[in-house]
């Protein structure tokens, strides 16, 4: 009876290891993508490989929504809004126009800035303007201002943030001395702070001031889970339901890396040497039950120039010698194969860089923003999307369906050059 008591407390233990072992394992689990050592490794990727379903949404132009620039995006079930200089706009799912709300300025309800752009599921429309919180219902009527929000003391500021739920925010503190002690904060409207996320990238620098790119971070959700990606950090993170972040992809850049030492030079400095295009950084990642798809500035490793340099009517600045050094990476989470887009030279900038379009012959597509699970979507410049479809690459290119060949020719042919952008909406299989 004592062997079979022993045996039984054993095999207790046992199960309770293992049950343990795989709980950690589920919160710790750490995929690493090996981007130095693929950086050659560029392809022709065909958009019929993942997908055929393009849709094309071109944003009603009117004399209250007329912009060329999309400054900033959200969609949210049947509601899509962007903001134009000094104002934010609302359009439902097909592009119509609803309406126009928001004033800049000093008053009491008005803002300086506008950015972090969000919709919260009990339909609150949600902004920052340098450290202060706005809320507008979905009918772009004003409802508060909370001061000082993103101010959390000197010196320690959330630049860029999410939702997290109708009154948390994910927010990400740029590292201004480089020895900033939290690299994110879960805050409420008021600016408590309810989690800090200890942050272990330290160095020295010659002053205390980010530059641009240390505000930089971006959030999407997915599966459920809200992601959270810092530009100078190599590890993409999940919020879970416990509020941890739990790290899911690092991505090696290796030689290519910016050194610590140079993000501690003066910006003066380091503006004067240009330097940043020595080294490759990653803009965004997004993903797919099957991918993830990654934006990776490749600088002056950027294998495709134009044929004719643009230049400037300014002698003294340098003609532009590139479309964009941006590359897509696509990396199979199942295989743990990375390969990148071979890109194109080419003047043409809606040929030059992302997944090849052979389904209507449309622009190669390169995500800038998360819809939803499957769904991803970039905006075209109407004046750009003209003249790709009056292009040898559009006339000349292959489609796999012929009629959505002819309905995204017919739809440049209705816009005319100073139309409002368009979005191009892929959902993946």
């Amino acid at each position: 009876m004592k062997i079979l008591i022993s045996n039984i407390l054993c095999l207790f233990f046992v199960i309770l290891l293992f049950s343990c072992s795989g709980k950690v394992k589920e919160i710790n689990t750490l995929k690493a993508v090996d981007i130095e050592s693929n950086t050659d490794n560029m392809q022709i990727i065909y958009m019929s490989q993942f997908t055929d379903d393009i849709r094309y949404v071109p944003l009603e132009t009117n004399d209250e929504a007329a912009f060329s620039f999309i400054y900033e995006f959200f969609k949210a079930g049947d509601k899509i809004i962007t903001t134009d200089l000094n104002s934010l706009i609302l359009y439902d799912s097909n592009g119509r126009f609803i309406l126009k709300f928001g004033n800049k300025g000093r008053g009491p309800d008005e803002y300086q800035f506008k950015s972090n752009l969000r919709i919260s599921n009990d339909n609150k429309i949600y902004f920052s303007s340098l450290y202060d919180l706005f809320e507008y219902d979905i009918n772009g009527r004003f409802e508060k201002k909370y001061s000082n929000t993103f101010l959390i003391k000197e010196n320690y500021y959330i630049s860029s943030w999410s939702l997290v739920e109708d009154s948390l925010f994910l927010g990400h503190v740029p590292n201004q001395t480089g020895q900033i002690e939290f690299k994110a904060l879960l805050v409420n409207k008021y600016g408590n702070i309810k989690q800090s996320y200890k942050n272990y990238i330290l160095f020295n620098r010659v002053r205390p001031k980010e530059s641009g790119v240390d505000q930089e971070s971006y959030f999407y959700r997915y599966n459920g889970e809200l992601f959270y990606k810092d530009r100078n950090n190599d590890t993409l993170f999940a919020l879970d339901n416990q509020y941890r972040l739990v790290p899911r992809y690092s991505f090696n850049l290796g030689k290519f890396k910016e050194p610590l030492s140079k993000r501690g030079e003066s910006m003066l400095k380091r503006g004067m040497s240009n330097d940043r295009m020595n080294y490759m950084y990653l803009n965004s990642v997004y993903q797919t039950v099957d991918y993830l798809f990654i934006s990776c500035s490749f600088g002056n490793r950027f294998p495709a120039k134009r044929l004719t340099p643009a230049q400037f009517p300014i002698p003294t600045i340098n003609p532009v010698l590139y479309n964009t050094t941006n590359a897509l990476g696509i990396y199979n989470k199942t295989t743990c194969e990375l390969f990148f887009c071979k890109p194109t030279s080419t003047d043409n900038p809606l040929f030059t860089s992302g997944i090849y379009n052979d389904i209507d012959a449309g622009p190669r597509f390169m995500p800038e923003a998360q819809v939803n699970d499957s769904t991803m979507v970039m905006w075209v410049p109407a004046n750009q999307l003209k003249d790709h479809v009056a292009s040898d690459d559009f006339n000349n290119g292959t489609a796999k369906y012929p009629e959505k060949k002819r309905k995204l020719k017919e739809l440049a042919a209705r816009l005319t050059e100073y139309d409002n952008p368009v979005l191009m909406f892929v959902t993946f299989k």
